[in-house]
Parts: structure tokens; sequence; C-alpha cells
């Protein structure tokens, strides 16, 4: 082992190469932290709200398929939401499992509880969005607020918390859901966490900088007359899915959308099996991001996944080049600890925004792991690419 620092102009150039690709993932990651947690601390505090006395009436919106358990868990807390004039109405996608049972007996008990059903021999079209029409056409509110039967909200204002956002000018709310992550106890779960948070992310620093593209329909409020000045979900009648990013790309601009961030207005969804529930769903978001008119952010997220990519290739051709000199294996392990560590805190401090497990150490392999498994569920997703439209066998 020898210490010389006179390096050759190619060890030089992947040195500085290196540090600069650097900064600049770590700068990235750490301004989009800030931005979600100024918007939390600052953005979300200082903004104009609606007065009690001007909160608009609200429709809940609940698509249940055989979800009667988390129905009897977590419905009751959404009728009994600290609002002044609001109504829920479960749209029943022909539930088997008892769950016309279980309303049929809570009909009796709030009278601010109404169904809607659609029948099993329904085809060639979305069960989900003529679910979702039937129960926005049947809505007695100006403000349709969506979730699922198997998403629970933790706090009785989380539906003042969306609704007082309907200023004058303001049509659509994006809130922000995620799986409880502590139920998730299968191979692969940190991974599952990073790929939510930076997901999450990435649509929602992108709203807050007034370009919204997407949302997600376990926690979403527009105006209902929106809806309808938009011809519902017409546009994209022949997908099954996209209902919370296609129809939002639609509705949504910048000036009439806020993000709802703050952690009492989170909502959690339940599943039994997070690792499948996981894998669907990215193969469903793949595809419908398809069908989205924006590029940018993606672009952004690909140029950004190039640039950490470049960063650690570069200290490693640095260090193999000349592996015996002390000088340029010092100089790359500190680059390269530098490199963990911060881009380590900065996914941390995303992660705190979300609510979501704290990873530190691990961020940056499942970092380089993730674009490698985005191209394994593209290729996946484009063999199963014919499943995602409506069908008459469907």
């Amino acid at each position: 082992m020898t210490f010389n620092v006179l390096l050759s102009p190619l060890q030089w150039a992947l040195l500085a190469v290196a540090a600069v690709t650097a900064v600049t993932d770590v700068v990235w990651l750490w301004l989009r932290a800030r931005r979600l947690e100024r918007h939390v601390a600052e953005g979300e505090t200082n903004r104009e709200y609606l007065a009690d006395d001007d909160l608009p009436a609200v429709s809940v919106l609940v698509y249940t398929h055989n979800d009667v358990e988390w129905l009897e868990r977590f419905l009751p807390t959404l009728l009994q939401q600290d609002y002044p004039r609001y109504e829920v109405i479960v749209a029943d996608d022909d539930s088997t499992d008892g769950t016309k049972d279980f309303l049929s007996e809570m009909l009796t008990r709030y009278s601010h509880l109404r169904t809607t059903f659609i029948p099993e021999g329904t085809r060639s079209l979305s069960r989900k969005k003529l679910s979702l029409m039937l129960g926005i056409k049947a809505a007695h509110g100006d403000v349709i607020v969506n979730t699922n039967a198997h998403c629970s909200v933790d706090e009785t204002n989380w539906l003042r918390l969306i609704a007082r956002n309907f200023v004058p000018g303001v049509d659509v709310v994006l809130g922000y859901a995620h799986y409880r992550f502590d139920s998730d106890r299968k191979m692969g779960r940190r991974y599952r966490v990073l790929d939510t948070v930076l997901t999450a992310s990435q649509w929602l620093a992108s709203a807050i900088k007034c370009h919204p593209y997407r949302g997600t329909g376990d926690n979403l409020a527009y105006r209902r007359q929106l809806f309808f000045d938009n011809t519902g979900f017409s546009r994209s009648l022949d997908l099954k899915w996209g209902d919370d990013d296609v129809f939002v790309s639609e509705i949504a601009h910048g000036d009439n959308t806020r993000v709802q961030l703050a952690p009492e207005s989170h909502a959690v969804a339940h599943y039994h099996n997070v690792a499948r529930a996981h894998y669907e769903l990215k193969l469903r978001r793949d595809f419908t991001t398809s069908q989205l008119p924006v590029r940018r952010p993606f672009l952004a997220q690909g140029l950004w996944s190039c640039i950490h990519y470049t960063a650690w290739g570069a200290l490693a051709a640095a260090a193999a080049l000349d592996w015996r000199n002390a000088f340029v294996v010092a100089v790359v392990a500190v680059l390269a600890l530098a490199l963990w560590l911060l881009t380590g805190f900065a996914v941390k401090r995303v992660c705190s925004v979300l609510q979501a497990p704290r990873l530190l150490l691990t961020a940056t392999p499942l970092l380089l792991w993730r674009p490698l498994v985005n191209w394994i569920y593209k290729l996946r997703g484009h063999r199963i690419k014919k499943s995602n439209y409506t069908s008459i066998v469907d």
C-alpha cells in the first residue's frame, strides 16, 4: 500500500465526477424533504381557510367490495366526524360477504349514512368507476371526499382539515394515505416503505410546486360540480383504474389545487397481505402513469437515478484504478461514507413527514436497487397490459 497524491488525470476526473454528482444527489433529496417539511410547518399553517360557518356540505364516498370486516372497524369513525354538515355514502360494488346486512343495520342507527349499489352483471366498464359515479350522483354535498372501506382515519377532525381548504378558487384537495407499515412483516418490507415514500413524495412535492398530476383515491376531495363539468370519468372509461391519477390530471392544476399533509389528515390503508397489495397497486400505478399527459416529474426522477448511479459508479471506478494507493482509498471512503449517510438522513426526513418508518443506513442500497425493480415491474406490466382495460368478458 502506497500513499501518492499525484494522481492521473483520469483518477482526478473520476473523483471530481463522484464529488459533483454526490453533492447534486444529496441536494436534490434534501430539497424535496425540505419542501414537504416547510409545507406542513409553514404552508398549511399560514394559508387561508374557511371559517366554521362557511364550511361546505360534504359527502364522504366510501368504495367497498367484500370489505365487511373493514367497514365494521372503520365506518363508525367516519360517521362520528366533528363536522357540521356531512353524509357518508357507501358505494357497494356488489359485495357478497355480509356487507349488505351490516349496512342495513347501520342505516337504522345513523341518519346521515346512505348506500348505493351496482349489480353483479355489469360488464364492459370499470366497476369501481361506476360505483363512484353512482355515489357522486346520489350525493347531496357540494364537496366529494373519496376514501375506501379498508381505510381508517384516526382523528375526528380529519374531515374538517380536508374541507376547510375549499376557499373560493380551490376545487381539488389532495390528501395523503399510506398503508399500515407495522402490519408488513414479509421479506422486502423496507423496500416497500422506500418505494411508497418516494412515490408519494414525488407527486406531493410536484403538487406543492403547483404541478399536480395525481392523488390517492384513499384520501381525495373535489367539488361535486367539477366532476360533472369534466363529464366524470368519460375520458378514461376504457380503463379499469385511473380514478385517482388520470382523473386528477384532468381536473387539477396549480391554481385550483391544494395539498393537505398534516398528520391528522392522513388516512391509513389496511391489508391482510401488504406485499401482495403493494405488488398489485404498483402494477396498476405503472400502467395508469403511462396514460398521464405529464412527463416532467418522471423525467426528473429518472435523471436523479442516473446521477445517483453515476456517483457510486465513479467512486467504484476511482478505487478500482488505484486500489493500492491509500490516498485514493481514503478519499473514496470519505466521499462514499458522506454520500451514504447524507442520503440516508434525507430519506429519513421524508419518511418523518410521511409518517413512515425511518430508513437511514438501508436507504442507499435500496435506492440503488429500486430502478432495477421498477424495470422488472414494467416488464411484468407489459405482459398483462390488456388486463387494465375493460372488456365484455371482464
